[in-house]
């Protein structure tokens, strides 16, 4: 959903609520002011063909219709816990295609990079203020614009040049995740996560994010999966930068 779909959804529920069907409606979060048009469409119908069934996703949005969920079956999808559970989630989402759709020997590396900076972001939410400031919902569409950036920027590189890092911190850390920080502190630290992470150090076999959390040197989409499982399943807060008594606050 979006600017411009509301005519094409209505369209196509209006059909299917008689010649039954499934739709699936996206990023409701994006047109709130349809969401009551559309349930007084269905509300309207008399008679609903038995096979039909309306999907409807949305972000966390406080201006989402009340009434829509209130007559809706609902489900959650919440992020994983902890960091080994968050980059399994995300490489679940992968194939070999999608590994080997680059052949610059930067590619694999810096999808695990960005996998880590994505759930990074996204568990740092769990310490409260002692992480964010502000609360942020960083998803995977932030994920996949900044893979799709790196994919693109490699396409275009000049294997005599290099990657341009200061382009690569800045989109990350100003444009796709920092895109959603309004807070000044709360973006020089993810300006410093991408600073420390994005550079050709990336590439060094003894490269850490942390202690203990290095980038698997591996090419089989199986073999990331069986290295990923190593990550110790409880993070300790200095696998994030914080101190190890920011739990007992």
């Amino acid at each position: 959903m979006g600017q411009g779909q509301e005519i094409h959804a209505k369209r196509l529920v209006s059909n299917l609520l008689t010649t039954g069907g499934w739709i699936l409606l996206q990023n409701c979060h994006l047109s709130l002011a349809y969401v009551p048009e559309l349930l007084s469409q269905i509300n309207e119908i008399e008679h609903i063909h038995p096979e039909f069934r309306l999907w409807v996703t949305t972000e966390v949005h406080t201006q989402f219709p009340i009434s829509f969920l209130q007559t809706s079956i609902k489900f959650t999808n919440e992020p994983p816990q902890g960091i080994r559970a968050g980059i399994k989630r995300t490489y679940a989402t992968f194939t070999q295609d999608y590994l080997d759709i680059n052949n610059r020997p930067q590619w694999k590396p810096m999808i695990y990079a960005i996998s880590f900076l994505h759930t990074t972001v996204q568990e740092r939410r769990k310490f409260g203020s002692l992480g964010w400031n502000i609360a942020y919902e960083f998803n995977t569409s932030d994920l996949n614009a900044s893979l799709q950036f790196v994919q693109n920027h490699l396409d275009d590189m000049d294997p005599k040049l290099g990657i341009d890092w200061k382009c690569v911190t800045y989109m990350l850390g100003e444009i796709q995740y920092g895109g959603r920080v309004t807070d000044d502190f709360d973006n020089r630290l993810l300006n410093t996560y991408c600073k420390l992470w994005f550079n050709e150090n990336l590439f060094n076999s003894e490269f850490e994010f942390a202690p203990g959390y290095k980038i698997p040197h591996v090419q089989k989409l199986s073999e990331f999966i069986n290295a990923i499982n190593e990550i110790p399943l409880y993070d300790s807060p200095q696998a994030f930068g914080l101190h190890e008594n920011v739990n007992i606050t």
